[in-house]
């Protein structure tokens, strides 16, 4: 009983001396890589007088970005920090003193971290999709947003739509304002309309809606083009000039233009990083029947462009690519049977609608055509004055043209080896004349350049959608994978923290740091690879766990052997070793 419930202590302990760490730590790795993050938005975000709100739920839905890569991270740090301060301050030797292992002394820790997985998987399944999308979209109207009002002395300010605004000088107290001059060009013709003022001042009104301008001993100049009539067909365009002076005067503009309008966030929900773990399935199900739909487009070429060629044999269609053909062409039917009955119950109710109008046209007293009547009031049908000759009507031109039907140029049959060069013969034959031929090359060429064009588009497009698919399919994986990975750095962190013996934050974040930056390296290594096709997806996005897995596991066995991996004196006793190996081997050969 006692053994248990100092099992139990020694449990709360290991867990209170690992949830410390791992929580600092996440704070800090989130904010480290949300701080990296921002810097390539700082140019577009900074100087667009945003609300404190939005720039909040900016920052928010980044930070919950990045917890894909702070999780695994964290989970190694913290556990590396943990054993080593146990190590660091004898009490890890103390719980094997007692009896405990190493591996029984990780269990508590090891517990906590596959909690901290599915976190993360859930995590990376829901609130990363749906904060990508809210991120990325308002960004997006961020960078639509015009830049914050600030007009500057001395320079022309052309933020305001359709309006050029200068002043010499503008005061401390930033209303009033020295030497003003408006250009409007609201007309699209040049500078016809100016306003000056010797002062003025310039705030907003109605909640930031608008802005206005409180002009003092100023001129308003207008120039207008006119057209005047000279004589009966000239005109004389006259360019009448208007100066107006004012005391005072007010011009308010409109600054609906700088507020921030959101767009519909539908649009951005297509991208892979707004889709979560079903939504991807499905996606790699749609781009997978669209691919193999693609590839029946390029079997079908050879029938469409060569109909009398012998290449065709070849172009036989796969059994899955033709499945997913009938499988498409059945519910193409579907969809159509569907909307002939919806077309046929639409009639229906036109006819009764009609038949009723009928009723009470009879009813009123008016006559209702019949059937006699209406086709006798149709117009007599055209007949042709002169004779059309038929084929029947002469036994030569009867057999002529059986003959021409008999030939290989009008049957869409294929050619078989043996009768090649009979046809040859019998084309150059018939086709002697020079005009005839060139025109059957031409003919000829386009429909090859033809064919190659779409060929090509064909297989531009087939590589568009292998691309995608294998986009999403890293990005599937990547859930899981970024997931697991707390379980391998957990193997990593743990043993090296038993090992190195040392807490706190110095040695062990770069010992963290060396191994987090091979695991990025490796991921991103197989990602690329991936998507470029030269490694299956599986193995590119599940490499650096693969990896890792065997090196925490040979980590955990040289801790459970107290091995001394990182101290000095342990190499320099190994290399001592060795010298005196050679030594002997060397005396024994001479």
């Amino acid at each position: 009983m006692s053994a248990v419930i100092g099992m139990k202590k020694i449990d709360k302990l290991i867990i209170q001396a690992f949830l410390g760490p791992f929580i600092l730590t996440f704070a800090v790795v989130v904010f480290i890589l949300l701080t990296v993050q921002m810097m390539n938005y700082v140019d577009q975000i900074f100087g667009k007088d945003l609300s404190y709100f939005d720039l909040g739920v900016l920052v928010m839905h980044f930070a919950i970005f990045q917890t894909p890569i702070a999780f695994p991270l964290s989970v190694m740090l913290a556990s590396l920090m943990t054993f080593g301060n146990l190590g660091e301050h004898f009490e890890l030797t103390a719980i094997k003193s007692a009896g405990i292992s190493l591996i029984r002394a990780m269990q508590p820790i090891f517990i906590i971290v596959i909690f901290i997985t599915i976190i993360a998987f859930f995590s990376n399944n829901y609130l990363v999709p749906h904060s990508a999308l809210k991120a990325y979209s308002l960004l997006y109207d961020i960078r639509q947003k015009k830049p914050a009002l600030d007009i500057e002395p001395g320079l022309f300010y052309g933020g305001i739509e359709n309006y050029k605004i200068k002043v010499d000088k503008k005061l401390s107290d930033g209303k009033t304002l020295l030497g003003v001059i408006i250009y409007n060009h609201s007309d699209k013709n040049g500078n016809r309309e100016v306003t000056v003022a010797d002062s003025g001042k310039m705030y907003t009104i109605l909640n930031d809606q608008y802005l206005k301008f409180e002009l003092f001993n100023g001129a308003h100049y207008t120039e207008e083009n006119v057209k005047n009539r000279r004589g009966r067909l000239e005109y004389q365009y006259i360019d009448p000039f208007t100066r107006t002076f004012f005391k005072k005067s007010e011009i308010i503009f409109d600054l609906s233009s700088f507020g921030m309008s959101r767009t519909d966030e539908g649009l951005f929900a297509s991208n892979r990083l707004m889709r979560n773990f079903n939504q991807l399935n499905s996606d790699l199900d749609s781009l997978s029947r669209n691919i193999i739909l693609a590839e029946g487009e390029v079997y079908s070429l050879p029938t469409r462009y060569f109909t009398y060629s012998s290449i065709k044999k070849g172009a036989q269609v796969p059994e899955y690519i033709q499945e997913v053909k009938d499988e498409e062409d059945s519910i193409r039917k579907a969809k159509a049977l569907e909307a002939r009955e919806e077309s046929a119950e639409k009639q229906k109710e036109t006819l009764t609608k009609n038949d009723s109008s009928k009723r009470v046209l009879a009813s009123s007293g008016n006559a209702i055509p019949t059937k006699k009547e209406l086709e006798s009031s149709k117009p007599a049908p055209f007949k042709l004055k002169s004779k059309v000759p038929t084929v029947a009507e002469d036994e030569d031109e009867v057999e002529e043209v059986q003959e021409d039907l008999a030939t290989p140029r009008n049957r869409p049959e294929i050619i078989s080896e043996a009768s090649r060069e009979n046809v040859i013969e019998t084309i150059e034959k018939r086709y002697q004349n020079k005009s005839q031929r060139t025109r059957i090359l031409k003919s000829a060429l386009a429909t090859a350049r033809q064919a190659k064009s779409k060929l090509t588009v064909q297989n531009s497009r087939i590589e568009q959608l292998n691309k995608d698919y294998f986009e999403f399919d890293i990005q599937w994986h990547k859930m899981l994978a970024t997931a697991i990975a707390c379980l391998s750095m957990f193997l990593i962190g743990a043993p090296l923290g038993a090992i190195i013996k040392r807490g706190g934050l110095g040695f062990p974040v770069l010992v963290s740091i060396l191994f987090f930056i091979i695991y990025y390296v490796i991921s991103i290594g197989g990602e690329k690879y991936a998507k470029s096709g030269i490694l299956p997806v599986f193995q590119g996005v599940w490499a650096a766990n693969i990896i890792l897995f065997p090196i925490g596991l040979f980590f955990l066995r040289q801790a459970r052997n107290d091995a001394r991996l990182f101290e000095l004196d342990y190499y320099k006793v190994a290399f001592s070793n060795f010298i005196i190996w050679i030594k002997k081997k060397l005396g024994k050969a001479s």
